[in-house]
């Protein structure tokens, strides 16, 4: 199949960043009685990078959405929803570098006309 799911079986949105501007982004596995998905999940408010997965963990397990989670690395996103643009880069100190690829597979479900690219350039 060309994207992922938008939504898992339990109602957990496959990607979620911030509507404009360059920020840090996390992807987490998740998992649940049913399904084991990834999401993608970024935000201008974050320090660290572990800040997010803190607060969408947390979020998720007390909403009874998922019974794991783990982050498996992190980046950067720059958001140009003037020009729909999306780039993704860089990498998390706490938790390395995520797979790139499979970030742009899951914005691509949420942002289908953009323009997304990725590079394992820059911080």
């Amino acid at each position: 199949h060309r994207y992922s799911i938008l939504i898992s079986m339990s109602g957990v949105p496959a990607a979620e960043i911030d509507e404009s501007g360059t920020f840090k982004y996390v992807l987490i596995n998740c998992k649940n009685q049913d399904e084991t998905f990834t999401i993608v999940r970024g935000y201008g408010w974050a320090e660290y990078h572990d800040d997010i997965y803190q607060d969408v963990h947390s979020k998720l397990k007390q909403a009874g959405k998922i019974t794991h989670s783990e982050c498996v690395g992190g980046g950067r996103i720059q958001h140009q929803p003037s020009s729909k643009q999306l780039k993704v880069y860089g990498y998390s100190q706490a938790f390395g570098r995520a797979n790139h690829a499979k970030a742009v597979e899951l914005l691509r479900s949420k942002y289908p006309d953009y323009d997304i690219s990725w590079s394992n350039e820059g911080y």
